[in-house]
């Protein structure tokens, strides 16, 4: 029988919150029965994630939070900054620079992907992963 899970948390904003995001999701998906790569790229996403709320968008004046969901092998985690601008950059990270390729990375190893915004209410950039990759039906057709 299919079981639908939540879990949310309240992180302040400072670096660490990154180091307790990762285990915190780690964990939780362990209790649900969840391991191996899935878990490290969802943990991965979530760093990446945590850091972009926490860098550019707490700016040392606010809170991020966490929510993860799992339905049937299904898991969509949120995170949640304060700011609703999405501060796009459009040109390419420089070689061996360390920043600037974090939403790329996390398009590449999520199931789906997308931000939701709300002018005075912030915004939740979104995930969604699949436990069983090959068991997904197709994503729906972009125009």
């Amino acid at each position: 029988m299919p079981a639908f899970r939540t879990w949310e948390a309240q992180l302040v904003d400072h670096s660490t919150s990154v180091r307790t995001a990762r285990r915190e999701i780690r964990d939780r998906l362990a209790s649900w029965g969840w391991s191996g790569d899935r878990v490290d790229d969802l943990v991965l996403i979530t760093s990446e994630l945590v850091t972009n709320a926490v860098v550019h968008a707490c700016a040392g004046d606010g809170e991020v939070r966490l929510h993860l969901q799992e339905f049937n092998g299904d898991c969509r985690l949120e995170v949640w900054d304060p700011r609703h601008d999405l501060p796009l950059h459009s040109r390419a990270p420089r070689r061996f620079s360390e920043c600037g390729r974090g939403i790329d990375l996390v398009r590449q190893l999520a199931y789906d992907f997308g931000v939701v915004t709300r002018k005075g209410a912030g915004k939740r950039v979104w995930v969604r992963m699949l436990l069983d990759p090959s068991a997904a039906p197709p994503p729906p057709p972009t125009s």
